[in-house]
């Protein structure tokens, strides 16, 4: 049974708590999803937790063995704040940015979580980091309000702000890889325009989709399972993977083209050849997409993100070596592959995108278009997304149909299917 923390720290009333509105809103749909969940719920910010004093230290770095009565009491509430995190699978934190930094409260309860002997070792052996964290494997969403706006790496703001990076240190703490947190802000709350009304729009539709998502059994995370037996093991389902020679007479020049151009032809491009028109089709409809304004990573952001939804593992190994030879970053690589967010906001904005656009089956909300138009992209971004979705449509489910066999070429980037793919 999977079990959500959600903390509030927000100072405000219910009705006046817009953090408050985005964890209700979380929690309801992802008890949506996964009714059979359990919900603890602690708000730090109608009821705080103390600040920790010099006895409250004393007892702390007092071995559990030694301590007096006094000391065990001091650090009852820590041990049952402690308690509800290590029973936490997800973490769903209501994180208001007061003076460009944190809530009181949640420094307070943070405090009271970083327990040496709990939720961290300390040992001077490892040298200049003696401190380990003990928790681990835990994802933490961040549900934020801010007064301005620009914020994110990169911003006007960034440098301002005191939050994020103060809830990323903090992390191991709860178990939580910086990689695995999760944050959806509203932005221009002081400003009452436009801007904040389509940015508490957008928040609540990232809200929605981040729920269903960690809501989501893991059984149901992909319709493709790359452990399924192979389709070659039944006859009227083994395709031939053909040669120049063997190959229909209107594949052939599409094949020698492929040779003159890679030095080989790839599996998909003989699997494919066994009809010519989708031969025809792909090989034409790649050509157009590489005509798209989007840069290379962007272009290899929409492909490897259709790629991975569907389990196409013939198609990441492929395109992760494509993306090496046209210099995509090794760190966006690796988040593609890997399903973790990518560093640059915009990028990232494009990965989600390109995720609701799969998912929704073309019908993402008004709210999900705007906040991809606010990083910077166009309609014709919109429409450029469904063009490399479709032509993955293509290469991914020939490759599923026909167990296509992965290439040389590709073999040293051969794409394992993450844990949370495999099935149970």
């Amino acid at each position: 049974m999977t079990t959500l923390l959600r903390i509030d720290a927000s100072a405000q009333r219910q009705d006046r708590s817009l953090t408050r509105m985005l964890t209700n809103l979380f929690t309801t749909e992802f008890l949506h999803a996964n009714p059979d969940a359990e919900v603890i719920v602690r708000d730090i910010g109608q009821d705080p937790v103390p600040a920790i004093d010099h006895r409250f230290i004393h007892a702390a770095f007092t071995p559990p063995e030694d301590r007096e009565d006094w000391m065990t009491e001091r650090l009852a509430l820590s041990d049952a704040l402690i308690d509800e995190v290590v029973a936490a699978d997800i973490i769903v934190l209501g994180a208001p940015m007061y003076n460009y930094g944190m809530p009181a409260a949640l420094k307070g309860w943070i405090d009271h979580v970083a327990r040496i002997g709990r939720t961290f070792s300390f040992d001077l052996g490892r040298g200049d980091f003696p401190i380990e964290p003990i928790l681990k494997d835990k994802q933490l969403v961040v549900l934020s309000s801010r007064g301005e706006f620009g914020f994110e790496p990169g911003g006007p703001r960034a440098h301002l702000n005191a939050l994020d990076p103060a809830i990323a240190a903090c992390a191991h703490y709860f178990g939580v890889d910086v990689a695995d947190i999760q944050t959806v802000a509203i932005e221009y709350q002081e400003f009452k325009d436009a801007r904040h009304d389509r940015s508490v729009s957008a928040a609540k539709e990232a809200t929605r989709a981040l729920a269903q998502q960690f809501g989501r059994p893991a059984k149901q995370t992909t319709l493709h399972l790359p452990d399924q037996p192979k389709k070659k093991d039944k006859p009227m389902t083994d395709f031939p993977t053909h040669t120049i020679d063997s190959a229909p007479a209107d594949a052939k020049p599409i094949l020698q083209a492929a040779l003159n151009g890679y030095g080989f032809v790839p599996n998909l491009y003989a699997t494919m050849a066994e009809a010519p028109t989708i031969l025809e089709g792909y090989t034409t409809l790649s050509a157009i997409f590489g005509k798209t304004e989007l840069s290379e990573t962007e272009r290899q952001i929409i492909l490897m993100t259709n790629n991975r939804l569907n389990g196409c593992q013939y198609c990441m190994a492929a395109h992760t070596t494509l993306s090496q030879m046209a210099g995509v970053a090794e760190d966006v690589i690796a988040a593609l592959r890997n399903d973790t967010p990518i560093a640059n906001s915009k990028l990232e904005t494009l990965r989600q995108f390109v995720i609701v656009i799969n998912e929704s089956r073309g019908w993402p909300t008004d709210a999900q278009i705007e906040r991809f138009l606010q990083v910077g992209y166009t309609r014709q971004t919109v429409l450029e997304v469904i063009l490399g979705t479709a032509l993955k449509t293509l290469s991914n489910y020939t490759n599923h149909i026909a167990d296509t066999d992965l290439d040389t070429a590709f073999e040293a980037n051969a794409w394992p299917a993450p844990a949370s793919q495999a099935a149970e």
